[in-house]
C-alpha cells in the first residue's frame, strides 16, 4: 500500500481538538476524582476496608491503560469515530449498571473493567483523530486536547464532591448515575471525529497510544483499509502489537522498571488526598480544593515542561528525572502537612505540576531510548506494566492506612514508601546514558566472524 504525506490542517480539525479535549475532560475528570467523591460513601455503605473499595479506583485506570492494544486494533478495523462512540456506550453502560446493585465485586466489573475498557476506546480514538488531522500545528493541537485532563479533574472533583458529600443532595448511587450521564456526552464528541474524505488509516495507530504526552507522527495515509491487516484475526493483530525483542535492550528494561515504580504511587495522591486531609482534620468544605489544585497545576505543568523540553539547551532525560524526583518528594511531604488546607494545596500543586511534566515527557523519552520507529511496540509493553502497577498501588496504600489506623499519621508510612519508590525511579534513570553508550560501543565492535567476512571480501 502506498503512503502519501499530506497537510491536513483545517478549520474542521479544531472541532476534533475540542472533541478530544472533552473526552479527556470526561474520562480523566471522572477517573481522578472518583476516590474523593465515592471512597467514604462506599466504605460506609458496604462496610468494607479502604483496600477493597479503593481497588475500584485502581482497576479503572489500569484497564484503560492495559486495553490500549485492543483499542488500537479496533481503530484499524472500524475507524476512530465508531470506536469513540462504542467506547462511550460501553463506559456509560458500566457506570449505569453500578447504580442498580451495591456490591463490591459488581463494582469491580461494572466500573473497573467495563468502564475502563470503554475509556480506553474513547481515549485512543480521541488522540489518533487529532494526530490524523494536523501536520503543521500538531503539537499545539495535541497540547490543547490533553489539557482537558487537568480541567476535568478541576471541575468534576468540585461539582461531584459538592453534590454527593458536602451538600449531600444525592446518595452515591445517584452520583454514579450522574457520571454515567456525563459520559454519554462522549457520543457527541465521537460524532465530531469526522474522518477526512481521503484519509487513510495508519497501519500502526498504537504509536499514538500516548501521543498526548509526546511527539506525534503527522503522516496520514489514504482512505483504503489495509487488506492485509483486516485479513488477520483480531487476536493475531493484538499479538502483533507487542515486540518482545525489546526486552533485550537493558536501557528499555530499566525505563520500564522505573515507570513501574512511579506508577505504584502515581494515583495515590489523587485517590487519598481527601482521606489524608480528613485524618489531618482539614475542614471538610475545603478538602475539595486539594484535588482541584492537582488538576489546575497539572495543566500548567504540561505546558511549561513541554515548552522547556523544546529548548535546545535543556537535557530531556535530566528534565524527566527532575519531574520524578520532585513528584516523589511531594508525595513524601504530603502526610506532614497538618490541618492547614494551604499546605495540602501546596504539596498537591507541586505534585500536579511535575507529574503533568512526567506524563508529557514519558513517550518522548521512550522514543529517545528505543527509537521512534519502535515506539508503538515499546508503548504497548510500557503501559501494560504501568497498568499493573496502577492496579496494585492504590489498594496496597489503602490496606496500609487501615493497618496503621492507630498511628497519629496513618498515611505517613504508605506515602513515604511510595514516594521513595518514585524518587528511586528517577535516580535509576541516571544509568540510561551509560547503558546507551555501552550499547553503541558494542554495536561498533566487530566480531571475529565479521572480521573474517571483511578479510574474504578484500581478498576477492
Amino acid at each position: 500500500m502506498t503512503k502519501s504525506t499530506i497537510v491536513v490542517d483545517s478549520a474542521r480539525g479544531w472541532w476534533i481538538v475540542f472533541a478530544s479535549f472533552m473526552v479527556h475532560f470526561i474520562m480523566d475528570g471522572i477517573t481522578y476524582s472518583m476516590a474523593q467523591v465515592f471512597l467514604e460513601p462506599m466504605r460506609k455503605n458496604l462496610s468494607l476496608s479502604r483496600a477493597a473499595v479503593s481497588s475500584i479506583f485502581s482497576i479503572l485506570p489500569a484497564i484503560t491503560l492495559g486495553a490500549g492494544p485492543i483499542a488500537s486494533v479496533l481503530i484499524n478495523m472500524f475507524g476512530c469515530r465508531a470506536v469513540a462512540i462504542i467506547g462511550t456506550c460501553i463506559a456509560s453502560f458500566g457506570f449505569f449498571l453500578s447504580y442498580w446493585w451495591a456490591n463490591i465485586w459488581f463494582y469491580y466489573v461494572t466500573i473497573g473493567i467495563v468502564g475502563g475498557l470503554g475509556f480506553a476506546l474513547m481515549y485512543l480514538a480521541a488522540i489518533v483523530s487529532v494526530n490524523k488531522q494536523f501536520k503543521l500545528k500538531l503539537s499545539t493541537a495535541m497540547g490543547i486536547a490533553v489539557c482537558g485532563s487537568g480541567v476535568g479533574t478541576f471541575v468534576l472533583s468540585y461539582i461531584m464532591d459538592g453534590i454527593v458529600n458536602i451538600r449531600a443532595w444525592v446518595t452515591y448511587p445517584y452520583g454514579l448515575l450522574i457520571e454515567a450521564g456525563i459520559i454519554t456526552f462522549g457520543v457527541v464528541c465521537g460524532l465530531l471525529l469526522i474522518p477526512k474524505e481521503h484519509e487513510i488509516r495508519e497501519e500502526n495507530v498504537s504509536n499514538t497510544l500516548m501521543q498526548s504526552n509526546g511527539e506525534a507522527n503527522p503522516v496520514v495515509e489514504n482512505d483504503q483499509v489495509d487488506t492485509k491487516s483486516t485479513s488477520k484475526s483480531f487476536f493475531k493483530q493484538i499479538r502483533d502489537e507487542i515486540d518482545l525483542n525489546l526486552f533485550r535492550d537493558v536501557a528499555f528494561n530499566l525505563f520500564v522498571f522505573s515507570n513501574f515504580l512511579t506508577s505504584l504511587g502515581f494515583n495515590v495522591i489523587y485517590n487519598f488526598a481527601d482521606d489524608l486531609a480528613s485524618d489531618a482534620k482539614v475542614v471538610k468544605d475545603l478538602r475539595t480544593y486539594i484535588v482541584m489544585s492537582i488538576g489546575l497545576s497539572n495543566i500548567v505543568g504540561r505546558i511549561v515542561i513541554g515548552f522547556l523540553d523544546d529548548r535546545k539547551l535543556v537535557n530531556r532525560l535530566l528534565l524527566f528525572i527532575l519531574t520524578l524526583l520532585l513528584s516523589g518528594i511531594a508525595t513524601i511531604v504530603a502526610p506532614l502537612c497538618g490541618s492547614s488546607v494551604i499546605s495540602h494545596i501546596g504539596y498537591a500543586s507541586v505534585f500536579g505540576f511535575f507529574s503533568g511534566g512526567y506524563v508529557t515527557l514519558t513517550t518522548i523519552v521512550l522514543g529517545d531510548i528505543i527509537g521512534v520507529e519502535k515506539i508503538s511496540d515499546g508503548s504497548g509493553i510500557l503501559f501494560f506494566f504501568v497498568g499493573v502497577a496502577t492496579a496494585i498501588g492504590t489498594p496496597i496504600v489503602g490496606a496500609m492506612r487501615d493497618a496503621f489506623s492507630h498511628f497519629a499519621r496513618p498515611f505517613f508510612w504508605p506515602y513515604v514508601i511510595f514516594g521513595v519508590c518514585t524518587v528511586v525511579s528517577g535516580i535509576l534513570l541516571f544509568a540510561i546514558p551509560l547503558l546507551q553508550k555501552n550499547k553503541r560501543s558494542t554495536k561498533k565492535t566487530p566480531t571475529v566472524e565479521d572480521s573474517e567476512n571483511t578479510s574474504n571480501q578484500v581478498k576477492s
